[in-house]
């Protein structure tokens, strides 16, 4: 594109012409210069920017060394805290260990535990004593409904065969228990049957 008229047309250019394309020239020109000032407001600013924020990047730096040696100084500490722990303990498992090794095994058989093994027994006798009032009431029971049924005597025979069974373990155990605590080894084991 060039700002000069075409050599090929005859006729002679007017000034009017002539004038509107140096203007065309002439808007070129300042819309480049607008883009290079542009370009150069720009690049100040991030110059300005750049050196506005590298003294405080030095202050941030100097801020995290202080930081982190700060952190050293705790880790220092909790390690040296954590080694005192480990030694308290120590200790205290060899104080628990001793402790445990001098202490005699008291046997189940002394004068003390005496008195807790008959109430333990006198208990389990009353236990057994009401399931054997069960038992038989449930015998009892059994016995009525079968008069009630016809053709029941077949097998109320088997149950009460059942139910006499479990009365008669349950007396024994009862008398086990009675031995055990009249007994002078205080052991329901050697008493037990097998």
């Amino acid at each position: 594109m060039n700002n000069e008229p075409a050599e090929s047309s005859s006729e002679p250019i007017s000034a009017d012409q002539r004038l509107e394309l140096l203007e065309k020239g002439r808007r070129l020109d300042r819309i480049l210069l607008i883009i290079l000032a542009a370009v150069l407001v720009m690049t100040l600013a991030s110059w300005l920017t750049t050196a506005l924020l590298s003294p405080s990047g030095e202050q941030d730096a100097s801020l995290v060394s202080s930081q982190l040696q700060g952190l050293q100084e705790q880790t220092v500490a909790l390690q040296t805290q954590v080694a005192e722990l480990e030694q308290t303990l120590s200790q205290q498992g060899n104080q628990l260990s001793t402790l445990q090794s001098d202490k005699p095994a008291v046997p189940l058989s002394s004068g003390d535990n005496r008195v807790v093994l008959q109430q333990v027994a006198q208990t389990l006798i009353g236990q057994e004593q009401s399931f054997q009032k069960s038992l038989a009431a449930l015998k009892y029971g059994m016995r009525d409904l079968a008069g009630m049924i016809a053709g029941s005597r077949s097998w109320l025979s088997d149950y009460q065969e059942a139910l006499d069974k479990q009365l008669g373990e349950s007396q024994a155990r009862v008398q086990q228990l009675q031995q055990w605590t009249s007994d002078s080894s205080g052991s329901p084991a050697a008493t037990a049957a097998p």
